[in-house]
């Protein structure tokens, strides 16, 4: 078992749309259930790093904790807090928004973590489709003003 992290998540999508309004939703920590795929509701404790959301995804849930957070570059990092049930250990996940021209945005969503308990690509490739299924929803909401 591996203890040097490993990403084995990473993608990246463009939205047609504007980094600053991207940037808003994305920076929203405990707006998640406006926008991801499967996620049926999303509760905030606190605010700025440290601060820790609830996420329910149907009869699961998950608490994630923002570590960084930099507007600046519009970057945000958070750790899945253990226990969870992701087979694998020390999980964090980075978000992480570049403006390519002026509507239009690249979304990069990674995630990196040690100690797998199956193969990374499997765990990837999972994780891949919920990231981009939850950026597809991320567009709609966008789209609808």
């Amino acid at each position: 078992m591996t203890t040097t992290p490993v990403t084995y998540a990473d993608v990246r999508a463009v939205i047609d749309h504007p980094v600053e309004r991207v940037w808003p939703l994305i920076a929203d920590f405990g707006g998640l259930a406006a926008w991801a795929a499967g996620v049926t509701g999303c509760t905030l404790e606190g605010e700025g790093p440290g601060a820790v959301r609830t996420v329910a995804l149907g009869d699961r849930v998950a608490h994630e904790r923002l570590e960084a957070i930099d507007p600046a570059r519009h970057w945000l990092r958070y750790h899945i807090v253990p226990p969870h049930a992701m087979p694998a250990d020390d999980v964090y996940s980075d978000i992480f928004l570049t403006s390519i021209e002026k509507n239009r945005t690249e979304i990069r969503w990674s995630s990196e973590a040690s100690g797998f308990a199956v193969p990374p690509e499997q765990l990837g490739a999972r994780i891949e489709g919920f990231y981009g299924k939850s950026i597809e929803g991320l567009r709609r909401l966008l789209d609808r003003g």
